[in-house]
């Protein structure tokens, strides 16, 4: 019979990227991933069904792997995934403009994030002090690992509530995340990332030029 748990595992291995080896998890996770981003660069109410799967699946990849801020996140995407798909469709069926946050708030922001980042790091660098028959291993890339979680927070915030500042956001910490995940050897989602980044920089055009559009038409 066999066994479902392995799904859920990157030793079940389906084909090889450049010599290294694709797990069916990594793959389910990154073709998800995908649509989601791109359904979300498109203003797509899809985007959030497709974003509770790549969390379920990523939270399992990530913990195997010892990115555990990381795995954390992936708790945050499957609850704002389902926020965000209230939010984006309302009872009344209409969609919620898109819009700027300002100046003032980007650098609250800002200050957020780098205390989130320092906060996180602390807390996932003891995981395996407070339960270590679950974290055997210590994390890796410690406070790059915990910024991209934070950022990632903050910018699917901002996604769901349609500001304009989430794909700048994005941006920055889809190429932080194409540096970690090249260094631990997962290709497939690193190839990933790469699109995503080039999906971040197409939302950032698209949006904009929609906020433009919203923002004349109050004039």
């Amino acid at each position: 019979m066999f066994d479902l748990s392995l799904i859920f595992s990157k030793e079940l291995q389906i084909f090889s990227v450049f010599g290294n080896p694709i797990s069916l998890i990594e793959l389910l996770g990154t073709s998800t991933g995908l649509l989601c981003v791109y359904l979300a660069s498109r203003n797509h109410i899809l985007t959030w069904p497709f974003g509770i799967l790549t969390s379920i699946c990523f939270f399992c990849l990530f913990f195997q792997i010892q990115l555990y801020s990381d795995m954390l996140l992936q708790i945050y995407f499957f609850g704002s995934s389902v926020y965000g798909w209230i939010v984006w469709r309302k009872k009344t069926g209409v969609y919620v403009k898109i819009q700027s946050i300002g100046t003032s708030k980007n650098l609250v922001l800002v200050l957020v994030i780098l205390f989130g980042t320092y906060f996180l790091g602390a807390v996932t660098s003891r995981l395996p002090i407070w339960l270590p028959n679950i974290f055997t291993k210590p994390p890796e890339f410690l406070y790059w690992d915990a910024f991209t979680t934070v950022g990632s927070i903050v910018a699917n915030f901002l996604l769901a509530q349609r500001k304009l500042e989430s794909w700048f956001l994005w941006v920055f910490v889809d190429i932080v995340c194409i540096t970690i995940y090249s260094l631990k050897e997962i290709p497939f989602v690193t190839l990933e990332y790469i699109v995503f980044l080039l999906i971040a920089f197409y939302g950032c055009h698209h949006w904009y030029q929609e906020y433009k559009l919203n923002h004349h038409s109050l004039e």
